[in-house]
């Protein structure tokens, strides 16, 4: 039967090369049952798609029928165009939003026959062969996207993904379950057998059982996905690139920022802390998310805060405007292109899934966020409004000014990625002083701050910008020009992390600066990879910035729980666990250390890193190697024996077979009372208890279940020795001897009562 796969290649490996010569292959080859292919991904790419069909099956030998549904600018047409690739056949490309908005049977824009036409050629019987790129999207079960791929009726499916293990477990079973169904089981079960065990073992203060607990499910689940998973990382590349150097710089706080930071958190602070599962304990709606998006623009640099109202204000103005012209406009009178249409219905999406949610639990920062008190709280810790302005007030930003200017006399072109577009504006800011003093004639008025690197740094000439607002079309165009290796002049691009990690090839860079950490690891793993790939000739050079003592730090040390989560159920490495359950809660803290303290640091393979270290040795704590963190530990990995155990117990499990012998070893049988089935002395709720410690991944009615069989066995056990006691103690000819009276009275069996464990011991 026909089935799903999941190809899960690093990030630069060529995955769409390999889906588009799949897809010629099962067209050309099987014509009378494979003649459809859906291509669905983010809007962002579907250009992209299109562009590498039309460049690797351009010539008349190896030509496919390819078409973009977004490329029609009205639903009329689309349908005409579903229809013809319905009936004819070839490649259809869409994006996800898209593809959403037109499989809806209750869509309000759509007509009758529309919807028909779109739900024979998307859903049922839909296409022959449906390919999902950067699948990870669809790792929210309840989103309405995943509930709209679910209904497709095309088992074939293809999940492409760089990154399939990004947060937790529970969004990995939602990409498996869709190219498997019931593969994994049920979401309860996969819970029960994969998701706590694994959790419970990864800290650096979990138990020795809980360790080996967690590296034998880890084995079990990548094992059993080989047949439908296929898994490579970025160690293939590292053979045919020049070498990779991923820094985590710790940069200290300026003494402004030290005073606004430690002030909000002990005046604004919304939220509480966050358990090792990643949930708020104690917490406001959207208190944490509030925090830290006025907390980053603290570490970022001041002037964020003011940009910040700026914008609330300008905000609350328009909206105003729009109230007093909202019955003026009519729905749907002005036209818009697909990208843009496409674009509002994600934003749409966007805003009813923050309805539901109400607590801002997406990765994005709520930048407009405000703190309880009046407007501008932090203006009285400046001398004048104009002081924000000052570059020396955040160290990130020199540090980022100085690797641009040794940058340029090198000869390499930089990345700068940034999950704030309140930040990007900041960076921009700066650029834009400096090439006005670049431009001026008089040089005096220049601070001192900023004269080292003043130069051209004209948008569109020297830098591009890319993020949300930037049409996939000139995105595009933008990325052709940066990469031309005659294009000296242009030196940068800033990009939004989320709007610009996907779908875009930028080999002609080589130095990367992620200048804030995301909750989400895949992000900046998708940053790096925009470099990091086929084509690249230079050595690359990542620069990771993380707020000295910050909640940044923290969130920093989550990605690194997140990604040894991914490399032991993706990769099957065995990580060392660096950081345990009380580090990942300590979010609310700020931890300030004397310069005094700062450890000295090695010397770095990068020349412009350690040239820095030198001349700035109060700006950055310390540094150290990223990958050096997830380095793969092979003598943690199970031998063959273990990994055999490891099948055996877990299939034991899913048959509802107990090992019970290490509790009836310790069981508390009196020697005194061996005559009598139960003694006074035995604990049922400790039995419980052992069985919990013994089998963490087990319900309460598996704990009950177990509980009883174990009872069972133990009867089974006293009457076998009591029947051997008594044959020893009588010759052959002797009948058996009648039971001498009980001195304590025992309850049977029928009348134990098995308590649950969540009753209270008293």
């Amino acid at each position: 039967d026909a089935g799903g796969a999941i190809l899960a290649h690093c990030m630069g490996l060529g995955k769409t090369l390999q889906t588009i010569a799949l897809i010629h292959t099962v067209l050309n080859s099987f014509p009378e049952h494979i003649t459809k292919a859906l291509v669905i991904c983010p809007v962002n790419t579907v250009k992209n798609w299109k562009n590498e069909f039309e460049k690797w099956c351009g010539s008349d030998s190896l030509s496919l029928d390819v078409y973009e549904l977004s490329e029609e600018r009205d639903n009329t047409s689309r349908a005409y165009l579903a229809g013809h690739w319905k009936r004819e056949g070839g490649v259809l490309i869409i994006g996800y939003d898209m593809y959403r908005n037109l499989t809806q049977r209750l869509a309000k824009r759509l007509k009758s026959k529309q919807k028909e036409v779109f739900y024979e050629a998307l859903v049922n019987p839909g296409p022959d062969l449906v390919v999902c790129d950067e699948g990870h999207i669809l790792k929210n079960r309840k989103s309405a996207l995943n509930n709209a791929l679910t209904q497709i009726k095309t088992k074939r499916r293809i999940l492409l993904t760089g990154t399939p293990l990004q947060n937790n477990l529970s969004e990995y079973f939602a990409m498996v379950d869709f190219v498997k169904p019931n593969l994994l089981g049920t979401f309860k079960e996969f819970k029960n057998r994969f998701v706590n065990p694994i959790q419970n073992g990864q800290h650096s203060d979990s138990t020795d059982r809980d360790v080996r607990v967690m590296k034998k499910r880890s084995f079990i689940l990548s094992d059993l996905l080989k047949g439908c998973l296929q898994r490579l990382d970025y160690s293939v590349l590292v053979p045919f690139l020049q070498p990779k150097h991923e820094y985590v710089l710790c940069i200290n706080l300026t003494d402004l920022q030290k005073k606004l930071y430690k002030f909000y958190l002990d005046n604004f602070a919304k939220a509480g802390v966050i358990d090792s599962y990643g949930k708020m304990e104690g917490w406001k709606k959207g208190g944490l998310f509030n925090d830290v998006s006025t907390l980053s623009q603290i570490w970022n640099h001041p002037i964020v805060l003011s940009m910040a109202k700026e914008r609330r204000d300008y905000n609350k103005m328009m909206k105003d405007d729009e109230d007093d012209l909202s019955d003026f406009v009519e729905d749907g009178s002005i036209a818009s292109s697909p990208e843009e249409e496409s674009s509002k219905d994600s934003e749409i999406e966007e805003i009813k899934e923050q309805k539901r949610t109400r607590s801002c639990k997406d990765n994005e920062l709520s930048e407009d966020s405000e703190p309880t008190g009046e407007q501008g709280w932090w203006s009285q810790h400046l001398e004048s409004e104009e002081d924000l302005e000052d570059i020396r007030h955040s160290s990130k930003i020199l540090i980022l000014l100085e690797i641009l200017r040794s940058a340029e006399l090198l000869g390499d072109k930089t990345l700068v990625f940034s999950q704030s577009l309140l930040s990007l504006n900041m960076i921009e800011e700066f650029l834009r002083k400096l090439n006005e003093y670049h431009n001026g004639r008089d040089s005096e008025g220049v601070p001192e701050s900023l004269r080292p690197f003043v130069g051209p740094w004209t948008q569109g000439v020297n830098y591009y910008r890319l993020d949300g607002s930037t049409s996939p079309a000139t995105r595009q165009k933008w990325c052709n020009y940066f990469n031309k290796p005659s294009n000296i002049d242009m030196k940068l691009f800033l990009i939004s992390t989320k709007a610009g990690g996907l779908g875009i090839n930028l080999v002609s860079a080589n130095r990367v600066i992620i200048f804030d950490a995301s909750w989400n690891p895949a992000h900046d793993m998708q940053s790096i990879f925009r470099v990091y790939r086929f084509g690249q000739i230079k050595p690359v050079y990542i620069y990771r910035f993380l707020a000295k003592g910050t909640m940044e730090e923290k969130i920093y040390d989550r990605q690194v729980t997140k990604q040894s989560l991914s490399a032991r159920v993706v990769d099957e490495q065995q990580i060392e666990r660096h950081f345990s359950v009380n580090e990942l809660s300590e979010l609310y803290k700020y931890n300030d250390q004397e310069q005094s303290e700062r450890p000295v640091p090695k010397v770095p393979g990068d020349e412009v890193l350690a040239e820095i270290l030198a001349k700035y040795p109060e700006k950055i704590w310390k540094f150290h190697d990223h990958d050096s963190l997830l380095e793969n530990k092979v003598d943690e990995n199970l031998t063959e024996a273990e990994r055999k155990a490891a099948w055996e117990e877990y299939e034991n499990e899913k048959k509802g077979v107990i090992d019970n012998m290490g509790i009836m070893q310790s069981s508390t049988v009196s020697a005194s009372n061996k005559n009598y089935l139960f003694t006074p002395d035995i604990n049922f709720l400790q039995i419980q208890k052992a069985y919990r410690l013994q089998n963490p991944t087990f319900s309460n009615e598996q704990i009950l279940m177990a509980t009883r069989q174990y009872i069972y066995q133990l009867q089974k056990a006293h009457l076998a020795n009591q029947m051997g006691a008594q044959l020893s103690n009588q010759s052959p000819n002797e009948p058996p001897q009648a039971q001498p009276p009980q001195t304590q009275k025992t309850k049977p069996i029928t009348e134990i009562l098995l308590v649950d464990d969540s009753t209270p011991e008293k």
